[in-house]
Order: structure tokens, then sequence, then C-alpha cells
């Protein structure tokens, strides 16, 4: 029985037409390798098979955990219909991919951008990113209730619904207390009325004006707020809770440096640097 070709009429159900492709390509070619009927498969051909990929063909960390992804569903499919006894993926760890040091704007380039940015509220959109990292999710939900104008602060919902404090200085208060009004805002009023494509398109035309040749995305300018503080002294279990995120680890993947930065840094600081 073509046990794949039944996984695959049920996934066309719910998954694109490129998921399906990419499902089809993984299974064929994972059956072709291992010379068996998937129901025959053990977990040792699995492994195999992954070792195959990643240290014999030298494909990435991304396209081994890709494959483990597809052949960990396909397997929980004959499981649950009855087609095999036991899960030859079952325990088998997910692929630990490497952290890449986040895309980030540099100062000047976040001044060129502040600058370019003509439209008053196109100007308070990027500042408010940049200024408090906020996500555009979580921007997008700030209604004027959320802004404490005395204390300078924003309460926000990220992931999970959880509520934070994010902070504004003393000049960014009073420009969306402006707005507010110019907006004619109520209290349940939401700052921006916008979805986030078009915050994600504006910010793109934005960049290009400028003149800055990086992808810029919203949440660039998230990983411009983490890296610039860091980059000038901020406490990183500060600026994880300012983030909003639930583990350091997360947090510390802004703190990159360049060779020049750890040589000025190593110089500085241990005795036999100089």
């Amino acid at each position: 029985m073509d046990y794949v070709s039944i996984f695959l009429d049920e996934k066309r159900l719910s998954s694109s037409k490129g998921t399906i492709r990419q499902y089809d390509q993984v299974l064929r070619s994972f059956v072709k390798y291992t010379g068996k009927p998937p129901e025959a498969v053990a977990r040792q051909d699995v492994i195999r098979y992954l070792n195959h990929l990643m240290f014999e063909r030298n494909l990435s960390k991304a396209t081994g955990s890709n494959v483990l992804s597809v052949l960990k569903s396909f397997y929980r499919f004959m499981v649950e219909n009855g087609n095999v006894e036991s899960n030859p993926t079952r325990g088998i760890s997910s692929i630990r991919l490497d952290k890449k040091a986040p895309v980030y704007l540099t100062i000047q380039e976040m001044r060129d951008l502040i600058d370019t940015a003509v439209d008053r509220r196109d100007q308070i959109i990027v500042r408010m990113l940049y200024a408090t990292g906020v996500r555009i999710s979580e921007l997008l939900n700030i209604r004027k209730r959320d802004i404490d104008f005395e204390r300078r602060t924003i309460k926000v919902f990220g992931k999970g619904a959880k509520e934070r404090i994010v902070l504004i200085s003393d000049e960014m208060a009073e420009e969306l207390a402006q707005y507010c009004e110019q907006e004619r805002l109520g209290n349940e009023g939401r700052l921006f009325d916008l979805t986030p494509r078009t915050v994600q398109r504006d910010i793109k035309v934005l960049a290009r004006r400028a003149g800055i040749t990086k992808n810029v995305t919203p949440h660039k300018l998230r990983h411009s707020f983490a890296t610039h503080m860091l980059q000038n002294g901020g406490n990183v279990v500060a600026i994880q809770k300012l983030l909003g995120h639930a583990s350091l680890n997360t947090t510390q993947i802004y703190t990159h440096y360049n060779v020049d930065d750890l040589k000025e840094m190593y110089g500085r600081t241990h005795p036999l640097g100089h």
C-alpha cells in the first residue's frame, strides 16, 4: 500500500501546494534511500538517513531539521491509523539550529530612517518601534488607555497575552499626547488603525528612500533597540524584561560583537591586552 500517497491526500486538506511538494519529495527520497517500505523502517534507518544528509551530502542543519519534522509528522499519521505499531522517529531529538546574530540597523541608519519619515504617523511608528522594542503586533494593539503619560510608560500585551511595561522618553510622551489629541482618540481608541502588512510595507518604502540597503522590517527595529542598548552598556536582564523574553537565552543572541569591538574591549580590560 502506498502510505505516502494516503498521507499526502490527507495533508492536502490543510496544507499548501508548496508544503505538499516538500512532503512528497522528502518522503520519496527517504523511502528510496532506505530501500524499505515505510512500515518496515526502524529508528536506526531514520538516524542513518539524517546523518547521510548532513555529514555525507553536507546539507544544512535547517534542512535536516525540516526533514526530521516531515518524518515525525508522517509516522505520527502512521501510528494514528494503525499502520505501524511503534513510531521509529520517537525519541529522536530535534536538530539544534545555530542561532544567527540578528540583523540590525546602525544608529546612523536609524536616524536616517526616522528623518525620512515625513508623515507624522509614520515617524511616530518608526520611533516607537525603535524606542520601545515592541513587536509589530504589540504596537498595533496599544490603546490610549495603555499609556501612562506621567510615568512615561506604556502597557503592552505580548505573546500569550502576557502583560509588560515598556518605557518612553519625555519627548515621546509629549508627542504621543499631541498625536492622541489630534486624532481625537478616546481611552479605548487604538493608536494606529493599520494592519501589520501595511506597516511592513511602509517601513520598507522609507528604508529605500533613506538609502538603506538592508531588508528593513519592524522586527529589525526591535533588534536594533536591543543591540544598541547592549552596545551602550545596558544590562542584559533588564533588556530581557523590556523585550518580554521568557528566557534570558533568547535575549543573549543580541550580545554579538564585531572583531574591532572585541579588540577594543580586550585591549581596555585584559592585563595582557596592551
